[in-house]
């Protein structure tokens, strides 16, 4: 897997690696990703959701934005993980992820 990253959290640049993503999705279920997703262990996660759980800090908190999709998608990205723009839905609710919108 790839070296350690940073993000930008609440003004300070916090270091994150794939292990503690993967460590943080175990026993969680991933939220419906509505625009953007993250594929870990072959389940798509929304990208906010996976810095939180492996940084233990919201993207949002009150009414300070801590992080947003774009930064977090570039830090999954950064650790391997594949990440894709626009998840769309079938008419039967199943996610459609279109090759070409992988982000690399």
């Amino acid at each position: 897997m790839a070296s350690p990253t940073k993000i930008m959290i609440g003004g300070e640049r916090v270091e994150i690696t794939a292990d503690q993503v993967f460590l943080a999705t175990r026993d969680q279920t991933p939220d419906k990703p509505h625009t953007y997703g993250v594929l870990v262990n072959g389940v798509l996660w929304p990208p906010l959701q996976l810095i939180a759980l492996a940084t233990g800090v919201p993207g949002n908190s009150g009414e300070t934005r801590n992080y947003n999709s774009h930064t977090a998608l570039k830090a999954l990205n950064e650790l391997g993980f594949s990440t894709f723009e626009e998840i769309t839905y079938s008419g039967n609710g199943n996610v459609v992820v279109r090759e070409n919108r992988k982000r690399g």
